[in-house]
């Protein structure tokens, strides 16, 4: 990993964030291969031990990350069984400042992305966690597959946040 950069730059922006009260949330490398190199360069953010060793870098209630849910399934070997205890280890430690709400089939370094109900990690299950954690910020659909038919991007965007919002209808009601 080139750590020495990223421990420059954080060095030099959490600072300047804690002075403005300014959270920092960066998004995982996407898609998550691993630690292995693209064209050369490492894959810092690639892996779960690379997240957590981020967070952990220039400890700051101001830097955290944008905790993208399909992303860090492509991360895992089995994504519907491992998400969760990421999920709860960066909520509890309130280094989630974001979320991108989007799922997977597959795993690590075979997979599909799919609509949040058609994945291998249940995302009621998923927001369940974040509620546990006390996670208070965004939940946001983040790319969509491609359907057919007029304004193909906008119905999927339409469609997740309407997801987004039954769910979170089905958790504050005891579901």
């Amino acid at each position: 990993m080139h750590t020495r950069f990223l421990d420059y730059f954080l060095g030099r922006v959490v600072p300047v964030a804690e002075e403005y009260k300014i959270r920092l949330a960066c998004h995982p490398q996407d898609p998550g291969i691993g630690d292995r190199t693209y064209r050369g360069v490492a894959r810092i953010m690639g892996t779960v031990d690379g997240l957590k060793k981020f967070v952990e870098m220039h400890e700051s209630p101001y830097h955290g990350l944008n905790f993208c849910i399909g992303t860090v399934s492509e991360m895992l070997e089995k994504p519907g069984e491992e998400i969760y205890d990421i999920i709860r280890y960066l909520g509890e430690r309130q280094k989630i400042f974001n979320i991108h709400f989007r799922n997977i089939k597959g795993g690590f370094l075979d997979f599909v992305e799919v609509f949040p109900d058609e994945g291998d990690v249940n995302m009621l299950k998923a927001l369940r966690v974040l509620k546990e954690v006390d996670y208070r910020y965004m939940v946001m659909p983040d790319h969509v597959p491609h359907i057919s038919g007029e304004a193909p991007g906008s119905v999927g965007f339409a469609y997740c946040f309407g997801y987004i919002h039954a769910l979170m209808q089905a958790l504050n009601e005891g579901g």
